[in-house]
Formats: C-alpha cells, structure tokens, sequence
C-alpha cells in the first residue's frame, strides 16, 4: 500500500500529463465554440436567478441571501455530479483506447478527471465573489477556508474517481445505479433547502457526507467560519478515500487491463 501512495503522490507532481489530458477533453467537448465552459456557468447563473427569485418568494426569504446560498450550493453540486458522471465511464469508455494502446497508470487518468472538473469550479469562483461582496458577506478568512476546501476536494475527488472508475469497469451495472443514486441524494441534500429548515430533524442531514463537503464550502465562503463536525468530516473523509484507494490500487491493479478488455 505504501507503493501505491507513492505512485499516487508520483501521479500528482506529472503535472504536465494530466494538464494535458484534462485540456484536450476540455476543448473536445466545448470544440467549435465560442465561450467554451462559460456557456455552463451562464446557463447556470440564469437557471439560479429564476429559481431563487421563486423560491425566495414562496418561502418568505430575502432574495440575495437566498440566492447566494442557492449559488454556493448548487455549483458545488454540479461538480461533484459531473465529477462522479466522468468517474463512472472514466476507464469503460472515455480512455479505454487509451488504456489499450499505452501503459499509463489509472491514478494519472483520474487526476486529469478531477482537474477538469475542478476548473468549471474555480471558473464560477469570480461570480460566487462578486455576489458575496454585494451581499457584504466577504472576509478574507473566506478565502483561506476555501483553498483548504478545494485542496480536499481535489483530493477526495481523485480517489472518487478511481474508486468509481474501476468499480464500474468490472460491474458494468454499477454505472447506472450511481447516477440513479445521485440524482435521489440530491433531494436529500441541502442544496435548494436550509437545513434549519428541518427543525428538530437536524440530525437526519448529519448521515449525509456530500451535507458536510458542501457545508465546509459555503458556510466557509458566506460565514468566514465552518462547523466543527463538517471541518472533521471533510479531512477524515479525504484522509480515508486516500487510504482506501491506494488499498484498492495495490489489489486490482494487475486486472483492471482485463477487464477493459
């Protein structure tokens, strides 16, 4: 297991790969456009806008507190949604060929996965800013919390990728009972709701491990401050992904050639 740590480690720093492989997927599928990755923060934007003006509405709330709220959230979760669709068909479908032809080492695909994700991410950061400025809710601090956030959530994201990556290239099934999952979970995550909102029933929420990743984003963002408990989850949870696919790693990574094939 201490190997595969260091291959995983090793996998990082060959920067100039998984740059290179996140970049050609990134132009494929924005190919012949003009604002690339914006037109998804734009539609995003403008689906948010409509939305938190309702819902403000129906729930008696002020409109841009609401919508911040609803931003933060939402664009956390669209991440970890497309972080976890690219997972799924990362070794089944978009590099099988790749995997055929060339030795290259799962942990490198994944980290190129997580990388493309994490800059629609930080391409969404400048208007999260903007719109916490003109809420009066931005603090220094705010940046701090989030630098260690999306340092844990690239981590964490890697291992989510190699973990899902691998599970759905042997269990073909599995594919389509995540995205299944995902999209139940997200009704069950505070993400178009607040949590106070569940009264007494707060407690129901706390299971819930996607709850506290996006909990340590936004409340660290919008409050300058994260709870304890979510602070703690996050890097027990990151520290364990770590652990657990470097575990992973080291026991299937002589078969995962035939199951491609």
């Amino acid at each position: 297991m201490i190997k595969e740590l260091n291959i995983f480690i090793k996998s990082l720093l060959n920067y100039v790969l998984w740059y290179e492989l996140a970049q050609s997927r990134i132009r494929a599928r924005f190919n012949r456009t003009v604002l690339g990755p914006l037109w998804e923060i734009f539609g995003s934007l403008i689906l948010l806008l409509l939305l938190a003006f309702l819902w403000s509405k129906l729930w008696n709330k002020n409109f841009l507190d609401f919508f911040t709220y609803l931003f933060i959230g939402f664009t956390l979760w669209r991440t970890i949604l497309s972080s976890v669709t690219d997972a799924n068909m990362l070794l089944s479908h978009s590099y099988i060929n790749l995997i055929k032809n060339v030795y290259i080492h799962p942990f490198v695909l994944c980290i190129s996965s997580a990388f493309k994700n994490c800059v629609t991410l930080l391409l969404n950061l400048p208007i999260i800013l903007i719109v916490l400025f003109i809420n009066d809710s931005f603090h220094i601090i705010s940046l701090f919390y989030c630098l260690v956030f999306l340092l844990l959530f690239f981590i964490s994201n890697i291992c989510v990728s190699y973990i899902f990556g691998t599970l759905c290239l042997k269990y073909r099934d599995l594919e389509h009972t995540i995205n299944v999952f995902f999209g139940i979970l997200f009704f069950f995550t505070p993400i178009i709701w607040e949590v106070n909102q569940l009264g007494s029933k707060v407690l129901l929420v706390q299971p819930n491990l996607l709850y506290h990743y996006i909990e340590f984003f936004r409340s660290g963002l919008i409050n300058s401050s994260v709870n304890t408990i979510s602070m703690f989850v996050v890097f027990f949870s990151t520290i364990i992904l770590v652990l657990f696919t470097s575990f992973l790693s080291n026991k299937i990574k002589d078969k995962i050639t035939y199951w491609v094939d």
